[in-house]
């Protein structure tokens, strides 16, 4: 079985729709649908609980939120799904039927507009990934349970996370790229800017990458 973490803070205008499919695709395919909420001050929790199979609500933090997650977890499979991201499911069934002869890794993706700009966003993603062997959390990053509990799960840092945990696993195995893409959305492009954001996340890696305290980093995300 494959189990989807879901960490949340204040997602009431995304979360039915990422539930609503994958309850869908939970009809052909057995998923558990663990959702996590960072304490939000919205609906989310109440438009979210007939949709879960378990759901539990901590301070926000979203390493903190998806180890809670892993740690109440039944499938063999953990897989980190944003709020705001949907899986299709023939990429669901791909994971599936591949489960047996991976250890970590993760989609392609796309974004929920279509327009050239992120299509070449989406590409220059995707080839740094296959490049560098990493993916982000818009990737939905899966990995079996055995190994992520064998590496202490996501290091309790306010932010890149994703970054931190892909720099442990790589040592280990080199991670499985699923090509059918999870489509996520651009709601962050769009409202600070293209380049803007694009410029912001290349510079905050590299401070990342330079050491620079990822607390300090999460007041400029």
């Amino acid at each position: 079985m494959i189990s989807i973490i879901i960490p949340t803070y204040n997602e009431e205008k995304q979360i039915v729709k990422t539930l609503e499919n994958l309850n869908q695709i939970k009809r052909e395919i057995p998923i558990e649908i663990i959702l996590v909420d960072g304490s939000s001050n919205d609906n989310t929790v109440k438009l979210s609980k007939n949709l879960v199979d378990k759901i539990f609500i901590s301070h926000k933090c979203r390493a903190i939120q998806q180890n809670i997650g892993a740690s109440i977890s039944s499938g063999e499979i953990i897989l980190f799904l944003h709020a705001d991201t949907i899986i299709p499911k023939i990429a669901l069934k791909m994971l599936e039927k591949q489960q047996k002869n991976i250890k970590w890794g993760f989609y392609n993706i796309a974004f929920d507009v279509m327009q050239l700009k992120f299509y070449i966003l989406s590409s220059c993603i995707n080839f740094r990934s296959k490049v560098f062997k990493y993916g982000t959390g818009d990737q939905c990053l899966f990995i079996t349970k055995n190994l992520f509990n064998q590496i202490g799960g996501f290091p309790n840092i306010d932010l890149m996370e994703d970054i931190a945990i892909c720099q442990k696993l790589k040592k280990i195995f080199y991670p499985s790229i699923l090509n059918h893409s999870v489509i996520t959305s651009a709601r962050k492009w769009e409202k600070e800017g293209y380049l803007k954001t694009i410029l912001k996340m290349k510079l905050l890696r590299l401070l990342y990458k330079v050491g620079c305290n990822p607390s300090f980093l999460q007041k400029y995300y």
